[in-house]
C-alpha cells in the first residue's frame, strides 16, 4: 500500500511540475495556441468532409456503371 502512496505521489509532482514548465516555456500565449488549434480541427474537418464527397462521387459513378452493366474490373 506505500508504494501505491509514493507511486501517486510521484505522478502528481510530475504532473505538477510538467504543467508548470509547459506553461513557463509555452512559445505563445493560450489564446494564440487555441485558435490554432480550432484553426487545424477545422481544416481537418474540411479535409474529411471533402475525401467524403470525391469517394461517395466514385461510388455513385460506379453505382451507375453496374446499373448499366458494366464490369468492375479493370485490365492492366
Amino acid at each position: 500500500m506505500r508504494q501505491i502512496g509514493r507511486f501517486l505521489m510521484g505522478l502528481l509532482i510530475g504532473w505538477f511540475v510538467g504543467s508548470l514548465v509547459g506553461l513557463l516555456l509555452a512559445p505563445e500565449p493560450g489564446s494564440n495556441t487555441q485558435q490554432r488549434i480550432a484553426q487545424a480541427y477545422q481544416k481537418f474537418l474540411s479535409d474529411i468532409r471533402e475525401a467524403a464527397n470525391a469517394r461517395r462521387r466514385e461510388l455513385e459513378q460506379e453505382l451507375e456503371r453496374l446499373r448499366k452493366g458494366g464490369s468492375t474490373q479493370s485490365t492492366p
